[in-house]
């Protein structure tokens, strides 16, 4: 971006499929200067996204019925509140420099989840749909002109939206585009247009598949084209209909049954194929011969630019977006919801093989005039540079460690490219291996798209994955791969790892911790800016919601609040002092959870970093205790933030939390570090604390099993050191 700043941006799905709208969402995202993570329930469009290296917090899944009948929209508000109840939070914890909102329902959420934030980041509202009735284009125009800038695909869209003209200051087109690389036009010999010919014969007898790809719902009209393909059989005999989507809700489901009963019928019998849901569109217009896009009020049509790009003739109807894409000499457009103009529009299109070829061949010339992704990313970077300037939010500098000016001293502005190759040079990442490898693929991946410049020390204690085999291979052999040939435990670990850093910072990570951003770096410059600290970023689960990774010291006096009340019921400075992790800004605290620390290298070196005697869990809390002693600050700083899978080893080796285990190690190390009578007080606020979770999560209906085995193991551990 040209103001050389990193833009902190959330992207917000209501939906987990993967739409046309959902893929765009995708493509855009991972184009951009400095991608946004996702926020999206469980789903395609989740895996979409990771599979681009995207980061993506996890949103409950709900009902996509919004229109279909009288108690979905009764309950559709109550759904998008509960959504802007995980949005509130989520956006408390990250405190994005912006965030956007993708279609309608994620920017009501939105909307809501913004409106009691003093603070709130600018919401940009990318707008999809044509829309469909009086209280939702109600609706829909109030979260508009509730946003910093509102994007739609067409200018179709646009009128419908701002029909008053009181959004036209904040209202963009920008046409959505595609990845010409992904989508190309099918191999061919010769290289002539005239030499591409259908597979199954020539004239018009020949086979030829026309695909209908989009979800099974009602607007989208595909029954349409099962008429035009009855209809535009009768002179082109080897035609055959592929109807790739699945349905949406239960209208949907019921619309795609009548569907099959139609195919059933003699005129269409055995010309008609249900492909359901499809992971790879390319695929399916690889092998088709047209497009046939049936709706007539759709907004914009990506299906029709991806068929473009791959060199496929489309057919499409004279209206809205659609007719906005289309070029004459692409294929044809017939008159919206008319099935005998849409087999005339067949007919002409693939009567004969040469014609449908150079048709071909126009329609991918045209997409890369018109439609290539890097217009629309480039566009997308434009606006949300605009729409922090809207905001005026203040933007995280990007400057890698060793760079930043001396104090008082302002860095030149610098245009930010999107992966700085220097970003991360000053730190090392050390994290240990134990049968890990699915979660160090995401943690490699998260390293390369953030800190590609990072040293990376990955340390294996006798795994039988791939797990070495997948750090070996990373980048071409960039990872410093460590085998001890046992499993020695994390801190031993970690202690034979740190001695391969050659960088001024490390970063000590589990393995199944992924970066968001770069902001770990900045973490380090912190720490070396003093090297008595030992820094914990805000940690995150994949919901988004805060781990309570830095807390004060066991036993400290403030933790009989905290026994009698959780963080959540108290005023928010008083649970930030009682609760560090809490905390909007820098907060001490007594001890932080090492999923995640940074620190000085030669400071964790002086340290040890960890007891060698110690095999599993606690090792952290001494560590901090020892820091602590050594005079060092122990310093929670969520301006840097990761997100934290949780506790693998522990499913895999104790089949859940070993709470046992935990009470016990606990134990031991305050006894060492504090002596017996603060121990002793550290129990007994621990067993006040479960006694009183258990009580409370009663009273509110919520589930108490895991404070209930916490209380009983701790229990067992009190009476066993009585003995």
């Amino acid at each position: 971006m040209r103001s050389g700043v990193a833009v902190r941006l959330i992207a917000v799905s209501y939906a987990g499929m993967l739409g046309g709208a959902e893929r765009m969402l995708v493509e855009l995202a991972a184009g951009l200067p400095e991608p946004p993570d996702l926020a999206a329930p469980e789903g395609a469009l989740a895996e979409a996204a990771r599979a681009r290296g995207l980061g993506v917090f996890e949103l409950r899944e709900r009902s996509l019925d919004l229109r279909a009948r009288l108690r979905d929209r009764a309950s559709a508000p109550g759904r998008i509140a509960a959504q802007a109840g995980e949005l509130r939070a989520l956006l408390a914890s990250t405190r994005p420099d912006a965030v956007l909102a993708w279609g309608m329902r994620a920017g009501a959420a939105l909307s809501g989840a913004l409106a009691a934030d003093r603070r709130r980041a600018p919401l940009l509202f990318q707008h999809h749909d044509l829309l469909p009735g009086p209280l939702i284009a109600r609706a829909t125009r109030i979260v508009a002109g509730r946003a910093a800038l509102v994007v739609v695909p067409s200018a179709c869209v646009a009128g419908d939206l701002d029909r008053a003209g009181t959004l036209r200051a904040r209202l963009r087109v920008v046409p959505p585009g595609v990845d010409l690389e992904r989508f190309r036009p099918r191999a061919i010999s010769a290289g002539s247009a005239a030499t591409r010919v259908a597979p199954g014969g020539s004239g018009r007898d020949r086979r030829c598949t026309v695909l209908t790809l989009g979800a099974v719902e009602r607007w989208k009209q595909p029954q349409l084209a099962l008429e035009a393909i009855a209809l535009a059989a009768r002179e082109l005999p080897g035609l055959r209909l592929r109807l790739a989507g699945e349905p949406i809700g239960a209208d949907g489901r019921a619309l795609l049954h009548r569907l099959h009963r139609r195919a059933s019928e003699p005129d269409l019998r055995g010309r008609v194929e249900f492909a359901g849901w499809v992971p790879d569109p390319e695929r399916e217009l690889a092998s088709a011969d047209c497009l046939l896009h049936p709706a007539a009020r759709e907004p914009y049509g990506m299906v029709v630019a991806e068929a473009m790009a791959c060199g496929v003739p489309v057919v499409v109807s004279d209206s809205c977006g659609p007719a906005e894409i289309f070029d004459q000499g692409c294929g044809s457009s017939y008159e919206a919801g008319s099935p005998a103009a849409a087999a005339r529009a067949l007919v002409d299109v693939l009567a004969e093989s040469a014609e449908a070829a150079r048709l071909g061949d126009a329609a991918r010339a045209a997409a890369e005039r018109r439609l290539d992704i890097r217009t629309m990313q480039a566009r997308y970077a434009e606006l949300v540079e605009e729409l922090c300037a809207v905001g005026g939010r203040k933007k995280r500098s990007a400057a890698p460690i060793g760079s930043a000016a001396p104090p008082g001293q302002r860095r030149p502005a610098a245009r930010l490219e999107r992966r700085s190759t220097r970003s991360g040079a000053g730190l090392a990442v050390v994290t240990v291996l134990h049968d890990s490898e699915p979660e160090l693929t995401a943690l490699l991946a998260s390293l390369e798209r953030h800190l590609p410049a990072a040293q990376v020390v990955v340390v294996d204690c006798a795994s039988s994955d791939c797990g070495v085999a997948l750090a070996r291979g990373w980048r071409g052999g960039a990872a410093e791969v460590l085998e001890l040939g046992e499993n020695a435990g994390f801190g031993r670990g970690v202690n034979a790892g740190i001695q391969l850093v050659r960088r001024p910072a490390t970063a000590l990570l589990n393995p199944d911790v992924e970066l968001v951003d770069s902001s770990l770096e900045a973490a380090a410059r912190e720490a070396l800016r003093d090297p008595a600290r030992l820094i914990a970023p805000l940690v995150l689960r994949p919901d988004g919601s805060r781990e309570d990774n830095a807390q004060r010291e066991p036993g400290s006096l403030a933790l009989l609040t905290h026994a009698l009340l959780p963080g959540a019921l108290l005023p928010r400075r008083v649970a930030a002092l009682i609760e560090p992790w809490r905390a909007h800004r820098p907060r001490r605290a007594g001890w932080a959870v090492a999923s995640c620390l940074t620190a000085a290298t030669q400071a964790l070196r002086r340290l040890g970093p960890f007891d060698q005697r110690a095999f599993m869990y606690a090792e952290d809390l001494d560590l901090c205790l020892r820091a602590r002693d050594a005079g060092m600050e122990i310093l929670f700083w969520p301006a840097a933030r990761v997100v934290h899978q949780g506790g693998h080893s522990a499913r895999r080796a104790f089949g859940g939390e070993p709470f046992e285990l935990l009470a016990r190690r606990r134990r031991d190390v305050v006894r060492e570090r504090r002596g017996r009578h603060r121990a002793r007080a550290d129990e007994l606020l621990r067993l006040v604390t479960f006694a009183d979770r258990l009580v409370l999560k009663g009273l509110a209906g919520r589930s108490t099993e895991r404070d209930r085995r916490q209380l009983q193991a701790l229990r067992r551990v009190r009476r066993e050191s009585r003995r």
